[in-house]
């Protein structure tokens, strides 16, 4: 008997301890933990790797630009795409070009990304602690949920999504009503209005409406909107202007994007289960859980219930669980909706906003719902009395292994060990350091020889963001918002590659958002290595259409052999040991 009664009490004694830590403000434990995911950066610097599609080969570019011409009075960047309007070069998070205007690219974008993760983690730990009690669970959440691969040039549109609601919750209850304020401030300060501002302001509003109804008022709820609403209207007015008084100063490119359908019950099984675009959840093993959870509670609730044993917060646990699942399939739903048949045939054969406006960006909610779902569905099974806490708590980690498994191997944090670890050689990832390539930049402008303000310059086969990042102004370039007659332009110069790839025909004229010298050899490809030994001849580029965007020069991922032929004045082939690419320069003949 002796031993077994050791057990007990050793077991009793790990349940206090268990049940004094699930009350403990375990918060304070993202700081030490968020100092240890950014120590790869610290050890890295320059050598940092980060996903570069769409953010550091456009994104980004925004905040830079943007930063540059911050105190200046012109309307127009005149770097990019023969100068593009201040409506067009809008960043997702205007909170942020203070500090590309105070620091280095690198130190900023480091710090807004510090800034993202933090307020991730804290939006969800404060949010999850709210609806459960529990910090253990909160802790365990908003640890995933701050890992999450999520591209930071966005801002807070998907991390932020839990402190909003956060704030929406002491509004809701009357309480730290000024802290509530300030949070929703910030928020709409590092979001953007069509990433997530509108799906946010939908759910916010259907709420007001349900309180309207049931005459259940609460003024702080009805403020938080207005003021959500007002800050939203402030920062993007000149995108209001545009819209209601159409006085934008250019037709878009936009206005000749083909909006292409998808299949609907497929799209909505991939969505439901796997997320979309730019919205990574990797919630694949949550979701069987959730699931099953879902239907023993649901027992449960059925079971208890009858005998009106039922818990009252048990009841609103599982109500709530219930209606975010609904919510989870419904924006699945939606977006197949948004991107089936009848719905693209009627945005295609319209004009204007309508044309292009990504109404099913619902699904950025989608990273935060999925772990807000998980914790209301284990916060049910941990309010249950007669389950010693310390068995819940290993519940939840054998729960959430598999998934802590998938974050690491796809988080930043991992990508810069394993960077630290084997380098470039073996991870094939492409530094900070080498995609923007500044000592490279430098030696090409030293070789040109003129103020940089004179001329422009193109790109064959390779990015234009490492030369825009440097301060080059290129004729072509990457921008979801630039003038149709520049696109029209551009187009003269690449039409006889176009006529012999009709994948790049399609990609240019369909999209066009990339305007770049696609062509019959390298396609619509970009990222040409040095070595790569990618070599052009015959390209039906129009040489004069190009010289009359302004452009002087080109910079090419390969040697052109035929350069003199086709009006082109070979300068050098320039590389350096840290950077990626290896450019032919060439100058464009009189």
């Amino acid at each position: 008997m002796r031993p077994f009664l050791q057990v007990k009490k050793s077991a009793g004694i790990l349940n206090r301890f268990f049940i004094w830590l699930d009350s403990a403000p375990l918060w304070v434990i993202g700081f030490p933990f968020i100092i240890i995911l950014f120590c790869p950066y610290l050890v890295l610097k320059q050598g940092s790797v980060f996903p570069i599609h769409d953010q550091l080969d456009e994104t980004l570019l925004t905040y830079v630009l943007n930063a540059r011409h911050l105190f200046d009075a012109s309307d127009v960047f005149p770097e990019l795409l023969g100068g593009i309007g201040r409506s067009g070069m809008q960043p997702s998070a205007i909170l942020f070009i203070p500090l590309y205007r105070l620091l280095p690219a690198l130190p900023a974008f480091l710090t807004q990304y510090l800034i993202v993760c933090a307020s991730g983690f804290h939006g969800m730990y404060g949010t999850v602690k709210k609806l459960t009690g529990s910090s253990i669970l909160a802790l365990a959440v908003s640890g995933c949920f701050c890992m999450l691969p999520v591209q930071p040039v966005y801002g807070l549109s998907i991390m932020g999504v839990p402190l909003l609601l956060y704030a929406f919750l002491l509004l809701s209850e009357k309480r730290h009503v000024r802290a509530a304020y300030i949070l929703i401030l910030f928020f709409g300060l590092t979001t953007h209005l069509v990433l997530i501002g509108y799906v946010v302001l939908s759910f916010w509003l259907l709420d007001i409406l349900v309180r309207l109804l049931r005459k259940r008022h609460n003024i702080h709820v009805y403020c938080g909107f207005a003021a959500l609403t007002g800050v939203y209207l402030i920062v993007n007015h000149r995108l209001f202007t545009e819209l209601l008084l159409g006085k934008s100063s250019y037709a878009s490119h936009r206005d000749e994007l083909v909006n292409a359908p998808m299949a609907f019950w497929s799209t909505v099984k991939d969505v439901f289960l796997h997320s979309a675009q730019h919205a990574e959840t990797l919630h694949d093993h949550l979701i069987l859980p959730i699931v099953l959870l879902l239907f023993g509670e649901g027992l449960y609730c059925l079971f208890l219930g009858k005998r009106k044993r039922l818990k009252p917060e048990l009841r609103q646990l599982y109500r709530l669980a219930l209606a975010g699942m609904a919510i989870l399939a419904g924006i699945a739903i939606f977006y197949a909706f948004c991107k089936s048949s009848p719905v693209t045939d009627f945005k295609n054969s319209v004009n204007g906003f309508l044309h292009y406006f990504q109404a099913e960006r619902f699904y950025w909610l989608y990273p935060a719902l999925w772990y807000l779902e998980f914790a209301l569905v284990f916060g049910f099974l941990w309010k249950i009395s007669g389950i010693a806490v310390w068995c819940k708590a290993a519940a939840l980690v054998l729960l959430l292994l598999p998934t802590l498994n998938l974050i690491k191997v796809n988080s930043y944090f991992y990508m810069n060990v394993n960077q630290i670890n084997n380098g470039s050689g073996i991870t094939g990832y492409v530094s900070w350091e080498s995609f923007y390539s500044e000592d490279l930049m430098m030696r090409l402008e030293n070789v040109i020889g003129r103020d940089r303000s004179e001329y422009r310059v193109a790109h064959l086969g390779i990015s234009p963001a490492p030369a825009l990042m440097h301060g080059f102004s290129t004729a072509d370039g990457y921008s979801n918002n630039y003038p149709l007659e520049y696109k029209h332009r551009f187009r003269q110069v690449i039409a006889g590659e176009l006529d012999k790839n009709q994948e790049a025909k399609v990609y240019f004229d369909c999209w066009g958002s990339r305007c770049y010298l696609f062509n019959s050899i390298s396609g619509t490809y970009w990222m040409l290595q040095k070595n790569s030994g990618v070599q052009y001849e015959n390209l039906a580029f129009d040489l004069d259409a190009l010289k009359s965007l302004g452009c002087e020069y080109l910079f090419s991922g390969g040697e052109i052999l035929d350069a003199e032929e086709r009006g082109l004045r070979f300068l050098g082939y320039y590389e350096t040991d840290t950077s990626y690419w290896g450019i032919w320069l060439y100058e464009l003949m009189p």
